[in-house]
């Protein structure tokens, strides 16, 4: 027990050192993690998954809900429904092109059934909100940008979900329908985010009552992880309901139901800047124990998995590029923006949880989906990684300068200050 205790408190320290290094070199700390995990399980057999039994699947989805709630209350709505077209085109041409490239290694080079490749496909899909909006935070991105990828991870992530379970239940039954496939993907959308906004209300009401009572730091927690499950119970999105819950929260002011009478009689309560602080520390406590257990559960026992992988991230990183040129042409802050929205697009959470449900239900195939799908996270996570802080070299800023217009209307003076930065930067 002492040696595990040690090793809880060591991991805890790493952690903040690789945060620490995050905020100097933008490589991100879950990439650190990764490697860590891979150190004491693939590497040495120090530590195996099972020896954190059904904790690491528990982590990791109550990770993904805080995270969720947490970007959705750091959402402006203004800003949001000015970033709602490039945002719906980023995304779903993105998700198209990355369910598009997976579906086929899967098929011609992994040996996957059809339905199966469909369901590979599904699972990488998303965008890692558990990279992306750390990154978004410290790289200080100007809007509409920084909204765009925030929304997109969500989105994203609600798209992968949904298809999954529409494709392992139709597998399982051996009937597969497409239009209560869409019509799941529309409902789960719509009705998450009403039980995410009525519910902010709900709380928003009697939070001020709550505060009162002693130990109220995790009730808010508790209070989305309801919802989330209430939601799943429904079989709606429970992702979007977090999502949309931290949003009501911060910007329920600005929502015209809100302005009736009934609500200006009561006193409501606030989300406050020490709460966004506790949940951050919380977020840092899970995915910390999340990603080592990823890496963990990596194995690299085959070569040619590796290379496909690789190959898959090459192709989805290098249409992404093409992707964010046009989708973003009107709204780009500027050419620096869209050069790291080019390259935001690993995967992780959502993607490693799906990646499990294949094997949990028996189907065949599903251990080369979750293997697969764990080196796809390890790779794009090291491609983001690798691929920022290139941006700004010299050479390479004049490829993306080129590569990425500024927008039509976008201040002179800004166009000035990054040519000059540019030139500053080393060659």
């Amino acid at each position: 027990m002492a040696t595990v205790i040690f090793g809880i408190g060591l991991l805890l320290f790493l952690a903040l050192m690789f945060t620490a290094i995050f905020e100097r070199t933008r490589i991100p700390d879950v990439l650190a993690l990764i490697i860590l995990g891979i150190l004491l399980g693939p590497v040495t057999h120090l530590v195996s998954p099972q020896d954190l039994g059904k904790m690491g699947h528990v982590m990791s989805t109550v990770a993904l809900i805080i995270i969720l709630f947490e970007s959705g209350a750091a959402l402006e709505l203004d800003v949001l429904l000015k970033a709602l077209r490039p945002t719906l085109s980023l995304s779903m041409t993105t998700f198209g092109l990355t369910t598009l490239v997976f579906y086929l290694i899967g098929f011609f080079l992994l040996g996957l059934t059809v339905m199966m490749s469909l369901i590979l496909a599904s699972t990488l899909g998303a965008v890692s909100a558990v990279v992306v909006i750390p990154l978004v935070k410290s790289l200080k991105m100007r809007e509409p940008a920084a909204t765009t990828l925030v929304i997109e991870a969500a989105l994203t992530d609600v798209l992968s979900i949904v298809l999954v379970f529409a494709l392992v239940d139709s597998v399982t039954s051996g009937d597969i329908q497409p239009g209560k496939i869409v019509g799941s993907i529309i409902s789960s959308l719509l009705l998450a985010g009403l039980i995410g906004l009525f519910g902010g209300v709900a709380w928003l009401l009697v939070l001020n009552s709550v505060r009162r009572f002693p130990n109220t730091a995790f009730a808010t927690v508790a209070y989305v992880c309801i919802l989330y499950g209430i939601a799943e119970f429904m079989h709606f999105s429970g992702a979007i309901a977090a999502l949309a819950f931290g949003l009501m929260l911060t910007n329920h002011k600005q929502m015209p139901f809100m302005q009736l009478e009934a609500f200006h009689k009561r006193e409501l309560g606030a989300f406050t800047e020490a709460d966004l602080a506790f949940h951050g520390e919380l977020i840092f406590l899970l995915k910390t124990f999340f990603f080592v257990y990823l890496g963990l559960s990596i194995e690299f026992t085959n070569v040619m998995m590796a290379l496909y992988s690789i190959l898959g991230v090459v192709i989805i990183y290098a249409g992404r590029a093409l992707i964010v040129r046009f989708s973003m042409r009107e709204t780009s802050p500027g050419w620096e923006e869209s050069s790291i929205m080019g390259v935001m697009a690993p995967k992780g959470l959502a993607s490693a949880v799906l990646a499990v449900i294949p094997l949990e239900r028996g189907l065949a195939g599903a251990d080369v989906v979750r293997n697969f799908t764990y080196m796809v996270v390890l790779c794009s996570i090291a491609a983001t990684a690798g691929l920022i802080p290139l941006m700004r070299h010299g050479k390479v800023a004049r490829l993306c300068q080129w590569m990425f217009p500024t927008a039509k209307g976008k201040n002179k003076l800004d166009a000035k200050e990054e040519d000059a930065s540019i030139d500053a930067a080393p060659v």
